[in-house]
């Protein structure tokens, strides 16, 4: 019986042995298929962070923008103003300055945690994860470049716009006195207010703000309380900023325009202004006149749907023949400051016959009855780009 019990407990801690042994090799390879699996995504992540990544049309475009922006030109500019936010950012922060206005971001927190989420951002300015500046620097940066410092940066990008041939980009069937020359367009756009807009109405009951420079605007759909500035600006046609004024938000456009224009041609002395296009809150036959013999740029202002030209005149501002028929345009000659136009034997083309012979129809000459109209006598209706010239046509269209 001794013998048996002994030899039934050597039994047993042999299978205690052999069980602790299968428990220790499983355990083993439980981490080892961890391991690995930890392994192999480091590895994953490792070759999709060496491997270049395949860049869609839209987002090679939009790296091709900024690697075309001359960095060393702002960092020149920075140069002059010490301590321009942290060490080792420099021109970076102000292309992020760019990002946010291209890229309609609201805030520099919204900012902030764009370039945290999106890897193509973070690539267009040249920084890294880790690089990613704090909101409040942008603050530091606003004030010690001021208004001056970012004059001088976006007039040395508009000149390198200018020499890349940005500022005139090709339109098909443009009038020789346009080609070659930069054709401006104006408009306004409101800016909500970043302050406390509660404020107080005065004796004569105007709203007054603790910031001074901001008003009440226009009712807008986006906006139930619309207090804030309006930047009033001119671009290209091509859509790159040229100058830009902020002014409270209760403000005409049309006060406007003409200290832009002037900014422009005093800060841009050598640029070939040609035309200036703007929408129909500028219609205003001083804008017209002033625009063309202040600053020789042809204005092509959108017409009111209500704009009425007058007796001896077509819906479309043509003078009518002596039988009532519409011109049409022949030719603008600005030497002589007034547009000429023909008949061009429209009577002809009508199946009602005229009453009176008309002395100009048996003329060999394929113009007709012609007649001119004088730009001094009004701009607004018989100037050098109403409606139906071949300058606003041919702009519309390209």
């Amino acid at each position: 019986m001794k013998i048996k019990v002994t030899q039934n407990f050597n039994c047993l801690t042999e299978s205690i042995t052999l069980r602790k042994v299968l428990l220790f090799t499983l355990l083993n390879l439980i981490i080892c298929l961890m391991y690995t699996v930890i392994i192999l995504n480091s590895n994953i992540e490792h070759k999709a962070y060496i491997m270049p990544h395949k860049y869609t049309t839209q987002e090679k475009q939009f790296l091709d923008y900024f690697n075309n922006i001359d960095k060393y030109g702002i960092e020149k500019i920075l140069s002059d103003y010490h301590s321009t936010g942290p060490v080792g950012y420099t021109s970076y922060l102000i292309l992020m300055r760019i990002l946010k206005v291209k890229e309609r971001i609201s805030s520099d927190r919204e900012l902030v945690n764009k370039l945290a989420k999106n890897p193509i951002y973070r690539e267009a300015v040249g920084i890294k994860l880790d690089e990613i500046p704090a909101h409040n620097t942008f603050n530091t940066l606003r004030n010690r470049l001021k208004p001056e410092g970012f004059e001088r940066i976006n007039h040395h990008l508009v000149l390198q716009a200018y020499e890349m041939g940005l500022l005139t980009p090709p339109i098909e069937n443009l009038p020789d006195m346009l080609k070659d020359n930069i054709i401006l367009v104006g408009d306004s756009s409101f800016l909500l207010a970043v302050a406390s807009t509660k404020g107080e109405k005065d004796e004569d009951g105007n709203w007054l703000f603790t910031d001074s420079s901001i008003a009440f605007g226009r009712p807008h759909h986006k906006h139930k309380y619309p207090v804030g500035h309006r930047v009033h600006s001119i671009m290209s046609v091509s859509g790159i900023p040229i100058v830009s004024l902020l002014a409270p938000a209760n403000e005409s456009d049309e006060v406007y325009i003409k200290p832009l224009l002037q900014t422009a041609i005093n800060r841009y002395p050598e640029f070939p202004f040609g035309c200036v296009i703007l929408d129909c809150g500028y219609d205003a036959e001083e804008l017209h006149r002033d625009i063309y013999t202040l600053f020789n740029i042809l204005p092509v202002i959108i017409r009111k749907p209500s704009m009425k030209y007058g007796l001896g005149f077509s819906d479309e501002g043509t003078p009518l023949c002596p039988f009532g028929y519409p011109t049409r345009r022949k030719g603008i000659e600005y030497k002589h400051q007034r547009t000429k136009f023909a008949c061009y034997h429209a009577c002809k083309k009508d199946k009602q016959l005229l009453l009176l012979k008309c002395p100009h129809e048996d003329s060999k000459s394929r113009f007709g009855w012609m007649t001119h109209t004088r730009f001094k006598d009004s701009y607004r209706k018989q100037g050098p780009a109403v409606p139906s010239s071949s300058v606003s046509l041919r702009i519309s269209r390209g």
